[in-house]
């Protein structure tokens, strides 16, 4: 899971707490399903988009996942 990698990554170097982090579900124009970690809703906004422009495809929906 290379996206997975990245926010490992970037958790270190911003010295997150990978327990702060939240699950967002993230829904594109293709119709594929994935899920990120990341800090904040902005942050899950902004890693949403590069990864639908990554796959040339529209980003339509970005939410967290709901904890039980």
């Amino acid at each position: 899971m290379q996206h997975q990698d990245q926010h490992e990554e970037e958790s270190q170097k911003y010295n997150l707490d990978p327990q702060s982090l939240q699950e967002y579900k993230v829904t594109l124009s293709s119709g594929e399903k994935m899920f990120i970690l990341a800090a904040n809703s902005m942050d899950a906004a902004y890693s949403a988009l590069e990864l639908s422009e990554d796959k040339h495809t529209k980003l339509l929906n970005v939410r967290i996942v709901d904890e039980w």
